[in-house]
């Protein structure tokens, strides 16, 4: 990258400015069938001093969903094959100055919201890449029993990156699990000028926990849903597979 764009970048995120981080994730959900899937995740960072994240369809599926709670659309205009599908069920919003950042995340149809303190501890390399003409260096993490690769540019001062990582002393552009599982590379960084406060999963229920517990009835729901369907007096309109038929690869390993 030349210099003067490096300047002017520098001189932007100085003046607190918001910024949109596009990242394509590549992705394997299950292991039975080993199918790589895609989607676009977005990164929000206001100010230099917090951010938040979440696939592009969360986004959309909030918009959707506050149209329909302001009575500008019929939530039965809303078909369920036009609705925004992700497998992503998280939004993380970090703050850069407490260190700490606060999960939403939905089972089934309630929201679970945990915190956590930016406990990642990153191994710094020496080698370095270029990526999308960005001089990146490499790091190691391990994250939620996944060992991690990241490169990162100090080219963009902003210490931060998609999902859970962040740390490092420059904008993440890539990071993928060393069995390759989960790869996220960034696509576009640009200014941001629309409204960058996202309150998502707009549902009935929400419940403060921690991550302990979080952690717990997420596991429950993943290896057993029909059980977790069940206690809440929910029939299944189709036939749910066990999970030792489908093999669920989740990014958080419990």
């Amino acid at each position: 990258m030349r210099l003067s764009i490096v300047l002017t970048l520098i001189s932007f995120i100085a003046n607190a400015q918001t910024y949109k981080a596009i990242y394509i994730i590549n992705f394997i959900s299950n292991l039975d069938t080993k199918a790589v899937r895609t989607e676009r995740a977005l990164l929000i960072i206001k100010n230099n001093q917090n951010s938040s994240y979440a696939s592009e369809n969360t986004y959309k599926q909030d918009s959707i969903l506050r149209l329909v709670n302001d009575g500008k659309l019929n939530k039965y205009d809303v078909m369920n094959d036009k609705y925004p599908k992700t497998d992503f069920k998280h939004f993380v919003q970090k703050n850069y100055i407490d260190k700490e950042l606060q999960v939403s995340n939905l089972i089934f149809t309630d929201n679970y919201i945990y915190k956590q303190k930016n406990s990642l501890i990153w191994q710094l390399q020496t080698d370095t890449l270029t990526i999308q003409n960005y001089v990146c260096h490499k790091a190691t993490t391990t994250c939620e029993g996944r060992n991690y690769i990241a490169w990162y540019t100090k080219e963009i001062p902003i210490s931060d990156g998609p999902y859970k990582f962040w740390g490092l002393p420059g904008l993440i552009i890539k990071i993928y699990d060393t069995e390759k599982q989960y790869d996220f590379s960034l696509e576009s960084f640009e200014k941001y000028t629309e409204n960058p406060y996202f309150k998502p999963f707009q549902t009935k229920k929400k419940f403060d926990v921690s991550y302990e517990k979080f952690k717990s009835l997420n596991k429950e729901f993943i290896e057993n849903p029909l059980k977790t369907l069940e206690d809440r007096g929910i029939k299944p309109m189709k036939p749910i597979k066990p999970t030792n038929e489908k093999k669920p690869n989740p990014i958080e390993r419990y």
